[in-house]
C-alpha cells in the first residue's frame, strides 16, 4: 500500500518538475578570429564564462615545414584577474553593441575579429580588423596572447616527445614573449612546464627555464569583484 502511494505521489511530482525552467547559460564573452594568413592559427575561438571556465578551439596554420593542420581545442580555467578584466570592459564597451572598427582603408589587414557577449538579458558583437578604442586593443591584445600560450603549449608538448633538444631554445622563445606581454595565461600550460621542469632526463637548463616560468604564474594576486552582467 505504501509503496503504491509513493508511486502514486511520483506521478503527481513529475509534471511539476518538467515544468521548472533550465536555469539560464553563465554570461560569455567570445573572440573569434579568422585570417588565412595568420601565424600560429588561421581560425580560432576563445569563449569565457562569468565563471572562468574558457574554452579554446583553433585551426594552427602550416609551419614552413608543412606540419600539423589538425584542428585543436582545449578547456582551462581563467584566471581572475584576466575574468574579471575581459568582462569589465565587455561592460564598458556596452557589451560590444556598436562598431569599432576603424574603417580606414590604409590599416593593413591581420584578420577578422569578432567581440561577442551572451547573457540572458544581453547580446551584442562587434566585427572589426582594427579598431583606434583602446579597450577594444586591450581585449584583442588579451585574446591574442591567450592564443599564444596555447600554441606554445601545442608545440612544447609535441618537442616533449620528438625533439627534447630543441627544448631550451623553445622555452627562451616562451620567456621572451611573456616579458613583452604576448603571451597570457600561462596556467593553461602549466602541465607540460611542470613536466618538463620535474623530467630528470632534460637538460637542466631546460628545465630551469620550465621552473621559472611556472614561478611567474605565482605574482601577488590582484583583488577583484565580479562584475555585473545585465
Amino acid at each position: 500500500m505504501r509503496l503504491c502511494l509513493a508511486f502514486i505521489v511520483l506521478l503527481l511530482l513529475l509534471p511539476a518538475v518538467a515544468q521548472q525552467p533550465a536555469a539560464p547559460a553563465q554570461p560569455s564573452v567570445t573572440f573569434d578570429f579568422e585570417w588565412s594568413q595568420g601565424i600560429p592559427w588561421q581560425t580560432y575561438s576563445i569563449t569565457v564564462r562569468a565563471d572562468g571556465n574558457t574554452h579554446f578551439q583553433g585551426t594552427p596554420a602550416p609551419d614552413e615545414a608543412g606540419g600539423d593542420t589538425d584542428p585543436f581545442q582545449q578547456d582551462f580555467t581563467m584566471s581572475e584577474v584576466n575574468r574579471s578584466k575581459i568582462f569589465d570592459l565587455a561592460k564598458k564597451l556596452n557589451y560590444f553593441q556598436s562598431d569599432f572598427d576603424s574603417h580606414l582603408k590604409r590599416i593593413a589587414q591581420t584578420g577578422s575579429k569578432t567581440l561577442a557577449y551572451t547573457s540572458a538579458t544581453a547580446h551584442g558583437s562587434t566585427t572589426y580588423n582594427w579598431s583606434p578604442n583602446t579597450d577594444v586593443q586591450e581585449l584583442t591584445r588579451l585574446f591574442l596572447a591567450i592564443a599564444n600560450t596555447l600554441d606554445y603549449g601545442r608545440k612544447l608538448s609535441f618537442q616533449y616527445r620528438f625533439d627534447k633538444l630543441g627544448m631550451e631554445a623553445r622555452l627562451k622563445e616562451l620567456e621572451n614573449m611573456r616579458a613583452d606581454h604576448h603571451v597570457e595565461e600561462l596556467n593553461a600550460i602549466a602541465p607540460i612546464l611542470r613536466k618538463i621542469a620535474d623530467d630528470p632526463d632534460m637538460m637542466h637548463i631546460s628545465r630551469q627555464a620550465a621552473q621559472q616560468l611556472l614561478r611567474s604564474m605565482n605574482g601577488p594576486s590582484q583583488a577583484n569583484e565580479t562584475p555585473t552582467q545585465p
